[in-house]
């Protein structure tokens, strides 16, 4: 008898091949409400950073994007880095809801204002991750 077999084994980090990928493998499903900042690393040097934010409500107060904005510009000049990966981390659907796109927007507008270009949304959602483009930013929508 002759026949080919296929070994199928777990996927790895070494199988994934984008920043993004690395992450959704990382993250998996949602366990709880979490807006996570990831940092890749540079092309230009430096180590990424990945921040869990548990302790935000969740809905973006009116007056987020300045405090996230300062936060975005110290992270990514200390690294250094200069591009973001929002995480959102929620049970639910993988679809962005309402109060996703109300936390897209202000990431966006805070990393604009902090010279960092918000690369990809990531939801972790019930049953694994969906990646989203993110929204442009509009500076005058919001304060901050």
């Amino acid at each position: 008898m002759t026949g080919a077999f296929r070994t199928y084994r777990p996927v790895t980090i070494d199988d994934l091949e984008t920043h993004e990928e690395r992450l959704a493998f990382a993250l998996g499903p949602a366990l709880r409400w979490q807006l996570w900042l990831f940092f890749p690393p540079s092309p230009f040097g430096g180590q990424g950073m990945s921040m869990p934010c548990d302790d935000l409500p969740r809905r973006p107060p009116p007056e987020s994007i300045g405090g996230l904005a300062r936060l975005i510009e110290s992270v990514a000049s200390a690294l250094p880095a200069t591009e973001l990966i929002l995480g959102l981390e929620r049970r639910g659907g993988p679809d962005p809801n309402r109060i996703d796109r109300e936390w897209m927007r202000v990431v966006s507008e805070a990393s604009d204002r902090a010279g960092v270009r918000l690369r990809s949304v990531l939801i972790s959602h019930t049953r694994g991750v969906r990646g989203h483009e993110p929204p442009q930013p509009a500076l005058d929508a919001v304060g901050g």
